[in-house]
């Protein structure tokens, strides 16, 4: 997550199975990461999220 103000917090980290991110895309409420697996086991994969925009901007006026 980025804020306005520059600063920024990770969301997603290598728990939740992110190796190698390629690319990221928006679109509505829908968050799309490729990740390209190129650590071993090699797992490529595209993982979906939902973006909480009321949780987002609320955090946004810290």
């Amino acid at each position: 997550m980025v804020y306005p103000d520059g600063t920024y917090k990770p969301v997603l980290t290598s728990a939740d199975g992110l190796a190698s991110p390629s690319a990221t895309a928006v679109r509505g409420d829908r968050l799309y990461i490729t990740d390209g697996g190129v650590p071993e086991p090699h797992d490529p994969k595209l993982q979906i999220g939902t973006i909480n925009i009321k949780a987002l901007l609320a955090g946004a006026a810290r």
